[in-house]
Formats: structure tokens, sequence, C-alpha cells
């Protein structure tokens, strides 16, 4: 099995979407699976120019000349990608949205009716083995609140219908400016999220799912709200250029 992460946050490998990610496909390595961790800052992906030629020249090519031909190749050889963001405007980064933009090169022309009558793009046949991948979603923000993440929840079950596939699993961490803070009295409990993450890399692997379990527990936030809250209004008000 191959997991492939396609990561889109400005941070990289210093952002807390990477602690994320990094340590879901630890846990999805020790099961089995060949994983990637692809780092978009690090691409030359430009946006999207809408001239269709990808669809209609018949070979899914794009006119523009960038990383995203190499991308694309990982892309539809893998058997599960993972779309790791940051909550910017309660929506993917920029940087990811582009990505998902460009991957219009994968599907076919024309439209065709699902089972509720309503239409949508042709099944693409670039997969591997016409296969497409299952796909996860792993996302962070520095809200106390899970209801920031209904729009990318939206979002990637269309994508995923987009694509005939399923959204296998949602991982999205609340409070997450905490995971690269460096608290110390906070270390075991995102140590202890942390192996949450990998024991979730890991069912993805056997069961393609998460436990009820796990799921529930990967929901927790690192500290209560009020409290959390509490220490960033007080980092907000300390004037510009002295944190």
């Amino acid at each position: 099995m191959k997991i492939t992460a396609f990561n889109g946050s400005p941070n990289g490998e210093s952002g807390n979407t990477n602690v994320m990610v990094t340590a879901f496909l630890k846990g999805a390595e020790a099961s089995g699976a060949e994983v990637e961790n692809i780092f978009l800052v690090n691409k030359e992906i430009n946006h999207c120019k809408g001239c269709y030629s990808c669809l209609f020249s018949g070979q899914g090519k794009c006119s523009i000349e960038d990383d995203m031909k190499d991308l694309m190749s990982k892309f539809i050889e893998s058997d599960i990608v993972v779309f790791a963001t940051p909550l910017y405007v309660h929506n993917v980064s920029g940087m990811l949205k582009v990505f998902m933009d460009r991957s219009l090169c994968i599907g076919s022309p024309g439209y065709e009716k699902d089972e509720n009558g309503e239409y949508r793009g042709r099944k693409s046949k670039r997969y591997r083995n016409g296969i497409p991948p299952k796909i996860v979603v792993i996302s962070s923000c520095g809200r106390p609140d899970r209801s920031n993440f209904q729009f990318i929840s939206l979002l990637m079950k269309k994508v995923a219908k987009d694509h005939y596939t399923e959204l296998v699993a949602e991982i999205y961490a609340t409070e997450g400016m905490l995971l690269t803070a460096g608290i110390k009295e906070l270390e075991p409990i995102i140590n202890g999220y942390k192996e949450l993450l990998y024991k979730a890399g890991q069912e993805i692997v056997i069961n393609m799912k998460l436990s009820g379990e796990t799921q529930k527990l990967l929901e927790k936030n690192f500290r209560p709200t009020d409290i959390y809250v509490q220490g960033l209004n007080k980092l907000a008000d300390v004037p510009f250029g002295k944190f």
C-alpha cells in the first residue's frame, strides 16, 4: 500500500500540520505502508489557467510546465492520498487549493449521472489499475471550536465524490498552535496525541477506517477552552513585535 501526503502548509516541516502528518505516516509505515510526505511549499505549482487543454487534448496533459506533472503521477499511483492543511478563513490553505485546482488534469471530459440523479464528471481511467486512491484529510487550526472545520469537511466529501472514491478519515486538531508551542506542562498531552495519530495511521492501513474510540479521542481539545482562549488573548493583547 502506498500513502502520499500532500502538505499544503506554508510552514512546511516546521508547521503544526506536519506534526500531525508525521505521526500519522509513522503509524502507517509501521503497519507496512510505503509513505511519502510532500511539502507543496517546496514545489513550483502555478495557478490553473482554466484552459481545459488537459481534459480535451485526450492525453490529460497540462499546458503549464512545472512540478505538477510529477505530483500528479504520485497522486494516481497512490492507494491513499492525504490532503493536509492548516485552516485559513474556514478553508484549506491557498497552496493546497491551487494544487487541487490543478488536479483537474486527472479527470475525464463530459458528465454522467450518479446514483442520486446528479451530474458529475465521468470517472477517470488514469488511476493505477483504474482505481482512485482513498482520501484522508488532516487539518489543524488555532481556534478552539471544531465547528470551524465544517467547510473543509464538506469540501473533502465533494472532492471524494468527484474522484469516485471514499473519504476514509477526517482528522482535525483545534488549538493546533499548542502542537509546536513547547509548553512543558502540555508535553504528556501532546505526546499522547501523537501516539493517537500513530494509531490512526495503523488503523487506516489495516482497516481502511478509524475505530470509534480513536476518532473520539482525537477530537478532544488539548486544554479546556476557556483556559486556552485566556492564554491566547493575553498574547494577542501584547503590542506587535514584543511576543
